[in-house]
């Protein structure tokens, strides 16, 4: 690991310390942050026999352009480095001696979905070395990355067959990279658009997950499904004049957006009427959205996975 991550890397560790035998995870001056998990009550614990082969599909526009993953950006507290759901996983999957997902999952690639004109609208590039992306270009992850343009997000909205033709020989082309790299499990993180073929018979149910950064549960006073959680977010933290929560989700993809069968979520981001978009997004990845994808993958890998093939997943309950 570069010497210039190694200070970052334990800032991270020290805010987010894991205990998965007790569900939770200890947050900075002892203060418990819960972690709910789903599944199906008696199922034991499975740990893989190898680690699971994920592969990541993002949307380097989103997560780079709005999130700024990859970058140093201003918080109250001043500059800090804002590192992305897929650099911290690939950390905890190759650290010995703190990586909750050593030896459980291993990241055996990435997708990005981005086209030229999306590099040139966001300043952004679609692969690593080349410009903007998920971590500064003198830093390789030493995972492959693939890049397959989502053209059929530059067809006219009218022309409705033809976006869904070319939408659909996308995403049979992610599903054919993951058959040649041996993939396990596709993740979402930030990938902006609807997944629609990607279900039975292609693709068995349960083998799409998605890291949503905010509560996607349907009856949580706090669910901020959709493309603007953050701004949702603060919106409400400035009309009600009490105090706001948000989080993040580790969830089952269906074909609705934000819907799918719910993993792993935690709502301990406090979010404050004064928020800049940029501080809340900084502080929900601290306090939320990488504790609850670690922890919600070991969880989704040792008690889910073992079981895809007996489970009903639309029926998974907190346990």
């Amino acid at each position: 690991m570069p010497k210039y991550y190694s200070a970052l890397f334990k800032e991270v560790v020290k805010r987010t310390l894991f205990h998965f035998g007790e569900c939770n995870l200890k947050i900075e001056k002892e203060k418990s942050m819960p972690i709910q998990f789903y599944g199906q009550p008696g199922k034991q614990a499975v740990l893989p026999k190898r680690p699971v082969r994920i592969l990541f599909l993002t949307s380097i526009r989103d997560v780079v352009g709005d999130d700024r993953n990859g970058q140093l950006v201003s918080t109250p507290q001043g500059l800090n480095y804002l590192m992305g759901v897929v650099e911290y996983t690939i950390w905890q999957t190759r650290n010995k001696t703190v990586g909750n997902l050593y030896q459980v999952a291993e990241v055996a690639g990435i997708v990005t979905d981005d086209t030229k004109k999306d590099a040139h609208r966001y300043n952004i590039s679609p692969l690593p070395g080349q410009g903007r992306w998920i971590v500064p270009d003198s830093v390789d992850l030493g995972v492959p990355v693939f890049n397959i343009p989502s053209e059929f997000r530059l067809l006219p909205l009218i022309d409705k067959a033809h976006r869904r033709k070319a939408k659909q020989k996308f995403e049979a082309e992610v599903i054919e990279l993951m058959a040649r790299l041996g993939i396990d499990v596709l993740i979402s993180d930030h990938y902006m658009a609807r997944l629609e073929f990607m279900f039975p018979p292609v693709l068995q149910f349960g083998r799409v997950l998605n890291i949503h950064p905010a509560p996607t549960v349907e009856d949580h006073m706090f669910c901020f499904k959709g493309k603007t959680p953050t701004a949702d977010a603060i919106s409400m933290a400035k009309k009600n004049g009490l105090q706001v929560y948000t989080g993040a989700t580790l969830h089952v993809v269906d074909p609705e957006i934000d819907h799918g069968p719910v993993v792993a979520f935690a709502t301990d981001t406090p979010v404050f009427a004064s928020d800049e978009p940029m501080w809340l997004r900084h502080r929900n990845y601290q306090q939320s959205k990488l504790p609850v994808f670690v922890a919600g993958l070991r969880h989704y890998i040792t008690r889910i996975y073992p079981y895809l093939n007996e489970l009903d997943l639309t029926k998974l309950v907190p346990v």
